[in-house]
């Protein structure tokens, strides 16, 4: 079996709250330097590193995220929900921008963006912030360079302008079911890797993804047992909320 690279969801999601700097430390101190996150479009047009469009689940506010500025986003406490092990409290993190994520970790990860929001200005703010960093490459690389980053999304818009905008950087279309009109989206658009539920993976699939030159990358494991999954399959690589508990369960498959 050949090992995929494992990306940690969120950071360390499973034992940090999600998106915040303490589940992106977590998650480079123990090893893991593929890393993915969230990115949202505040009010005032900062790039916001969060999951869901509405702050109530993972800060102590509430409310759209698009309605509100940076300024009030970062006053929220992103980390006093989470139940960590033991007493443990992680009561004050904050909600980062992805400029301050990138002036943290550029240098030492590949970071896997997903798009979130549908605004096009996104787009091309990401597209200047990545520029900043250094993280444009003049041709287009096939490996997971560090530093380095791909863009990834659900919506097929802005995926679909963000290759367009930034064709040397990789790009994948996460999907839940896979289709052939999914692999079409893709080669049409230079958009090199298909992101599939691990759930739905199949011998037809990755034929055909192998055949039209998709990486294939999953997410969706709700537990290491869910990793059986991919047993038969040859992925490049498996997004999970606990990276060491992957990495162990690969380490004994091989």
């Amino acid at each position: 079996m050949v090992q995929p690279f494992i990306i940690a969801h969120r950071g360390f999601s499973a034992e940090r709250p999600e998106n915040t700097i303490s589940s992106f430390d977590h998650a480079i101190d123990n090893g893991f330097d593929l890393l993915e996150l969230d990115v949202h479009l505040s009010a005032d047009g900062v790039l916001v590193v969060m999951h869901d469009e509405k702050v109530d689940r993972t800060t102590d506010g509430t409310g759209l995220l698009k309605s509100m500025s940076f300024k009030e986003i970062s006053r929220l406490d992103a980390g006093s929900w989470f139940q960590g092990i033991g007493e443990v409290s992680y009561t004050g993190q904050k909600v980062p921008s992805l400029d301050q994520f990138l002036s943290m970790y550029a240098s030492r990860s590949h970071v896997f963006i997903e798009i979130k929001s549908l605004e096009e200005e996104l787009v091309y703010k990401l597209k200047d912030l990545l520029k900043v960093y250094g993280l444009i490459p003049e041709v287009f690389s096939e490996g997971l360079d560090i530093p380095g980053t791909s863009i990834i999304s659900f919506d097929h818009t802005q995926i679909k302008l963000s290759a367009q905008a930034i064709p040397t950087v990789g790009h994948g279309l996460l999907v839940i079911k896979p289709t052939e009109d999914d692999i079409s989206f893709c080669v049409d658009n230079q958009i090199k890797g298909l992101f599939p539920n691990i759930n739905f993976l199949s011998s037809e699939l990755m034929d055909l993804a192998k055949s039209n030159s998709l990486h294939v990358g999953v997410w969706g494991a709700n537990s290491v047992d869910d990793l059986d999954l991919v047993s038969d399959y040859e992925v490049l690589g498996v997004t999970v909320d606990w990276p060491s508990q992957a990495k162990k369960y690969f380490e004994n498959a091989t």
